[in-house]
């Protein structure tokens, strides 16, 4: 998995993309195919950040069972 810097970087700018185009959706949408698009990259950013959400709560929680693994077999 990725480092926790790494991983920070890469949630703040899709952060920061989301905002972004929220404020377009919300101030810059001129037609309904602008719309549709701007809904579609919203849409696409949220589950690529709640991805990696899921691998980073993967990652911990496989970190905990490989760590109580090693405890039982070396007491």
């Amino acid at each position: 998995m990725l480092d926790p810097y790494t991983l920070s970087r890469i949630t703040t700018r899709i952060n920061e993309q989301i905002k972004l185009v929220t404020d377009h959706i919300c101030h810059g949408v001129d037609t309904i195919e602008q719309l549709q698009y701007s809904k579609g990259r919203l849409n696409a950013l949220e589950a690529l950040l709640q991805d990696l959400k899921d691998l980073q709560k993967e990652n911990i929680d496989g970190d905990d069972e490989d760590n109580k693994t090693q405890r039982i077999r070396n007491p």
